[in-house]
Formats: C-alpha cells, structure tokens, sequence
C-alpha cells in the first residue's frame, strides 16, 4: 500500500503549477488624446436640402393637381341627395327649399358656408351643421332647441327653457305644450322685466314637473302678468291655483294632495291659493 505523501509548495511540480497574474497599474492620469464630437451640418447644407424639399414637392403638386381634379370633377361626384338629419319639430322640406342645394353640380362646388349663413339666417333659434357625404349626398344635420311652453301673442310661438322664442313652432303643439300667458309680443321680451317674468312661469313649470308630474301633465296655462299672482290652470276641471314666485319646493310637492283634497269637498271651487303658508284660501 503507497502512503500518500503531502506535496510541500516548495516542491518544484508545485511551483510549475502556479500562474502568474500580473495587474497592469491604474493610470489615473487623462489620456491626452482630443475627443471629436458629430459635426453640425452646414448653413449652406441645410439650405440645399430645404430648396430640394420644396422644388420635390412643387413638382409633386404640378403633377397630382390635375388628376386630383380630374377625379373629383367625374359625374359620380354630383349631388344627387339633400338629407336633413336631427329635425324633430322643424319641417324637413322647408329647409331643404331655404338650403337651395343645386341637384348634380359637383359635390366640392356647393358653398357650404353660404347654406350655412342662410339656415341661420331664417332659423335664428337653431344651430346647422352643414357638411359632404361622399359620393353625392349634402347633409344638413339640425341641433334642435326643444320647446317647454307655447306664448300666446296674436299667434302661438314656442319657447324654450331658456326663453328663446321659437317662431317655427306654434299652434300645432297646444295640445301637448302648456301655454304661457301675461306676454303681449316676442319684441317685449326685450324688456328685462318683461323677460325676467317669462323666466320665473319657466322655472316654476320646470319645478312642477320634477315634483308634482302628475299636476303638470295637467296644465293648460300659466298666467305670468305679475310673478306674484303667478299660477296655473288646470285643463281637467279649469281650476285657477296661484302659486306665486316663492317657497316652490315646499309648495309643489303637496300641491296634487291639495287641489284634489279641495275638489273633492266642494267640486263648485274655481281658484285655490295657496301663496300664503298653511293658510289656504279658495275661491267660488
């Protein structure tokens, strides 16, 4: 049996083992050598790309200006149809006789700001939006304003929630509208007393509508000569109820309850007031 002897690192096989690493020293010190940055081009380089983009694109136009406008200028591009889009009260064949599209001209030759300033010219309440659907179609798309109420002057008119007349709208509607009396003629509304009344009957039918619907549905008039006599009429039994023009959200939710409490004692009742707190007066 071999003993196995300890190799000393003084041996020589173990001295051929070894390697020698050498670390190469840190030069701490800055190379000297000049470090080169991009060059910028030229002025004069910038300016010959900026010419060749310009002559590229002038000989770009040249060339697709004709085909372009020899596409656009084929027949399929020609008005065919006026389409009114949006119009819910107002009639659709007065506004395509006041747009006066001219039928098979090229679509791209309509001027479609001299419709627009037309509409707008007899349509002063409504807001156009005139535009081409291609390949032959003039579209005139009508955001309407919606009427609340209709006044009655020499002639019915529509109103809006904000107190915009509405001449378009009128007679047609006084089934279905409340009508506003107390205004003698849409030039008086000029009058910010005259307005200012006709905005509180609107605000208070507003407020009947969120919190007593079943006694607006009912409604036939609302007289707003003085704001604060202000009140209803009611179409089924034509009972006058004065609200007046303060403490709504106390009165109106009750006022259902109260007119048909009152009709039901004495049916001979044609006015109820009930401006004045508990106290509730009527009137034979």
């Amino acid at each position: 049996m071999k003993k196995k002897t300890k190799r000393s690192q003084n041996s020589p096989r173990w001295k051929q083992d070894q390697v020698k690493i050498k670390r190469k020293p840190v030069n701490t010190k800055r190379s000297g050598k000049k470090i080169r940055l991009p060059q910028m081009p030229s002025v004069s380089g910038l300016i010959r790309f900026v010419i060749l983009i310009f002559l590229f694109s002038a000989v770009l136009w040249l060339v697709g200006r004709p085909v372009v406008r020899s596409i656009a200028s084929h027949p399929v591009f020609n008005v065919r149809d006026v389409v009114v889009e949006g119009a819910q009260y107002l009639n659709e064949e007065e506004i395509i006789e006041t747009a006066s599209v001219e039928l098979n001209a090229n679509i791209y030759d309509i001027d479609i700001e001299r419709i627009s300033q037309s509409l707008q010219k007899t349509y002063t309440a409504e807001d156009f939006t005139i535009f081409r659907r291609l390949p032959h179609t003039i579209v005139i798309d009508i955001t309407e304003r919606k009427p609340v109420a209709l006044l009655n002057m020499d002639s019915m008119v529509g109103v809006d929630e904000n107190g915009v007349p509405l001449p378009h709208i009128g007679a047609d509607l006084v089934e279905s509208l409340p009508i506003i009396t107390g205004i003698k003629s849409v030039s008086s509304l000029a009058d910010s007393t005259v307005r200012a009344r006709l905005l509180t009957g609107l605000n208070m039918l507003n407020s009947i509508s969120e919190d007593a619907p079943s006694v607006y549905k009912r409604i036939s008039e609302v007289d707003v000569t003085t704001t604060a006599s202000m009140g209803i009429s009611l179409v089924d039994n034509g009972i006058d109820v004065i609200i007046g023009d303060k403490d709504w959200k106390r009165k109106i939710p009750t006022l259902a309850k109260i007119i048909n409490e009152v009709t039901r004692r004495d049916d001979s009742i044609k006015a109820v007031d009930i401006r004045f707190g508990e106290k509730i007066y009527v009137k034979k």
